[in-house]
Order: structure tokens, then C-alpha cells, then sequence
């Protein structure tokens, strides 16, 4: 409902058409001296009074005033997902205030007041409209998930961008009388300001789907070039889970070398936010997690993640060994430094390249990383129960060590 009323508002604030209910302005009396020390050209108070004025008051069809109603309102609606949404409301306040004053004000002003005043009031009422037009369109980019609509919002703030400049060269050529080509440059913004709300209507399914947890952490619906990635790798048609029940999650991390390093996940949509505040918590603890990856880097084969020792999550499959469906075919587990962190039963243990790992008393282990192996006093084992995650280290009848799944 917010994007259709911010839509609706700025094709109002956006088309300009005109009527003349017969009301008019008092005779226009011409100063006989300049103006507050400045001197008024007879030019410029006649393209005032002619082209921007007018003889009498003249009425939008689509009035401003009643667009910027609609975008303040559709502006508090979306309020929830980023308070600078305020900022839109100031200006759109602002702007229905200017457009109001610039037709009234010839009622109670004349003469060197009246185009001083006119001239002020032309200049500010388009300023601030651009303004506040840049504002609702780059504040809804920027809760509509700009990774996953890029192209939309691309195609959005090039089709806007057209208008604005075609606006400015209305402006010049309304003062200075040139009306023929004036408008053609108002034909181009009507029909680009259609092709930009447009693009903006489509925006609506992405609002509030973009989440920032911390600055570097954030989780969004699957972007196109993500799906693309996936389908067919570790994602396949199934009864289970479907691409919109997945966001994308990315985060940061400290590397076993205690470098910075991004990372990306896939997840249950459920688990989005625990997600991102675990990770967090274990960046601000600098916690070493030597690779954070989609499996699909390495083409969906599990093994060839974990013998990476890449972390990662959501893989359609079963469960190693077994016909059971895992936890993470549903997106609800997470593997953490596998290699180090194996998978142990009784006919086996994988990764196939963990055997030095097959120890888990940190003392006794001889492999390189032994210092960096989950445990029960292991901080990363602290977050995530707390976080509302179990351990496949706790399990009877097999361990997991690497393994961390939600609500179990």
C-alpha cells in the first residue's frame, strides 16, 4: 500500500496539467523604481506574468498538494524500514506548501513584490520537488533490497533522472517564453515519469525483504544472479523448500591468518536473523572461520566444501551416509570449519581429509589447527546456543562437530 500511494503521489506532483477556474489576479501594476534597490527589467516582469503566472489562477488537474498528501503518507507507512523516511515528509510538506503559496500569493501581492516573490517561490517550488522526489525514490531503493531489484531499480532511477533534466530545461524555457518546445520536453516527462512509476510499482514485493543487522551483515531474497547460480546445483525441485522461502545472507569474518574476509550464506528465511547475529558475535569476538562459501563454488559436492573447510549451510541433500533428509536441505543448519570439525560414526568419518582431527583433545591433537577445533568451552559453541542453535557434538549416536542446526 505504501509504494501505491508514494506512486500515485509522484505522478500527481510529477504531471503538471492545468485549468483556469476564472478566478483572476488583480491587475498586474508595474513598478515605477526599482524594487528593494534592484531594478526590474519590463522583460522579466512580462515572462513572469505571462508564462509563469498567468492573468488569473490556474488549478492542476493532478494537484500537487493532494500528491504530497499521498506521499507523506505512503512515506510514514515505510517509516518501520528506514527512518530517514522522515526526511520525505519534511520536504513533501515543504513542496505542497511552496505550490500553494505560488498561486495564491498574486491574490495579495502587486507589483515589484509580485515577480520578486514569483520568482523566488518558481525556483524553490521546483528545487524542493526534485528533492523530495530524489528522496522517496532512493529511500525506497533502499528498503526494496537494491541486490535482488537492481535492474528495476536501475531502470527506475534512469527513467526519473530524465525527468528531472527535461524539468530544468521546462523551467528555463518557461521564463524565457519559448512555449513550442517547452512542450515536447513536458511530453518527454510525461511519459518517462509513467516508465519510472512504473518501475516503481514493481518494487513493492521487495520492500522490507532487505535486512540489515550490523553494517556488513544483511540477509535478502534470492537475488536473480544467485538463483541462477544455484538451481540445479544445490538447489533442485523438491516438496520441501522453495526459492522464496531462502534469503541470501552475507556477512564478515576473521580468517585462520586473522585477515578480514566477506562471506555469503544461504538460509531458511526462518533463520535469517539469528544467522546474521551469530555471525556478527562471532566477528566481534575476531573467532577464525577459514571460509565462508556457497557450496555451489564447489559444484554441490559436500565433501569438496568440507575438505576445503569451507563453512556453509543450505545444500538439498541427505544426510552423509544415509537416505534421511539433512537439516540442511531445509536451510536450518550450519557447518563451521568442517575439515577441522569432522563428522565421525561408527563406519566412518568425513571429510575423508580430517584424520588428524579424529582427535578432539585440543592438547593432544598434532593437527596445525588443533588450537581452533569446536568445543564445549569453544566461544563459537557459547553463540550459537545461545543464539537458539543445537550441537551435533552432543549427539549419542554419532558426532558433528562441525555441525549447528536451529531448534532442535
Amino acid at each position: 500500500m505504501a509504494i501505491l500511494l508514494i506512486t500515485i503521489g509522484l505522478l500527481f506532483t510529477g504531471v503538471d496539467v492545468f485549468f483556469a477556474p476564472g478566478m483572476a489576479y488583480p491587475d498586474y501594476i508595474a513598478p515605477k523604481g526599482p524594487v528593494g534597490g534592484f531594478a526590474i527589467h519590463p522583460k522579466i516582469q512580462e515572462y513572469v506574468m505571462q508564462n509563469i503566472l498567468g492573468g488569473q489562477l490556474q488549478v492542476d488537474i493532478l494537484p500537487d498538494v493532494l500528491g504530497c498528501i499521498l506521499i507523506m503518507t505512503g512515506a510514514i507507512l515505510l517509516i518501520k524500514h528506514n527512518k530517514n523516511f522522515v526526511q520525505c515528509i519534511v520536504l513533501a510538506l515543504v513542496s505542497g506548501g511552496i505550490s500553494v503559496l505560488l498561486r495564491v500569493m498574486p491574490f495579495f501581492l502587486n507589483g515589484g513584490a509580485r515577480i520578486i516573490v514569483t520568482l523566488i517561490l518558481f525556483f524553490f517550488a521546483a528545487v524542493f520537488e526534485i528533492w523530495m522526489e530524489y528522496k522517496v525514490i532512493y529511500m525506497t531503493v533502499a528498503v526494496s533490497d537494491d541486490m535482488a531489484n537492481v535492474s528495476t531499480n536501475r531502470r527506475m532511477q534512469f527513467c526519473w533522472w530524465v525527468t528531472v533534466f527535461s524539468r530544468i530545461f521546462i523551467f528555463l524555457l518557461t521564463f524565457v517564453g519559448i512555449v513550442s518546445i517547452c512542450r515536447i520536453y513536458q511530453g518527454v516527462v510525461f511519459v518517462f515519469t509513467l516508465l519510472y512509476l512504473y518501475q516503481l510499482l514493481q518494487t513493492r514485493r521487495y520492500v522490507g525483504t532487505y535486512k540489515v543487522y550490523k553494517e556488513g551483515f544483511n540477509s535478502a531474497v534470492l537475488p536473480e544472479f544467485i538463483k541462477e547460480k544455484i538451481v540445479g546445483v544445490s538447489f533442485r525441485e523438491n516438496p520441501d523448500i522453495s526459492l522464496d522461502e531462502l534469503r541470501y545472507v552475507r556477512i564478515i569474518h576473521y580468517d585462520f591468518h586473522g585477515q578480514i574476509q566477506e562471506g555469503e550464506l544461504i538460509v531458511n528465511q526462518r533463520i535469517a536473523y539469528p544467522v546474521m547475529r551469530v555471525f556478527y558475535q562471532l566477528y566481534k569476538w575476531e573467532y577464525p572461520i577459514e571460509s565462508v562459501r556457497l557450496v555451489d563454488d564447489f559444484e554441490g559436492d559436500d565433501e569438496l566444501s568440507m575438505e576445503a573447510n569451507n563453512s556453509s549451510a543450505f545444500n538439498y541433500r541427505v544426510i552423509e551416509g544415509s537416505t534421511q533428509l539433512s537439516k540442511h536441505a531445509l536451510g536450518l543448519a550450519i557447518d563451521i570449519n568442517p575439515r577441522i570439525n569432522p563428522y565421525v560414526r561408527e563406519d566412518g568419518y568425513y571429510p575423508a581429509n580430517a584424520t588428524e582431527y579424529l582427535e578432539r583433545n585440543p592438547k593432544l591433537c598434532r593437527g596445525e589447527h588443533a588450537d581452533k577445533m569446536l568445543h564445549k568451552n569453544d566461544m563459537a559453541y557459547k553463540i550459537f546456543k545461545r543464539n537458539g542453535f543445537s550441537w551435533g557434538g552432543d549427539w549419542n549416536e554419532s558426532k558433528d562437530y562441525q555441525h549447528f542446526e536451529y531448534g532442535r
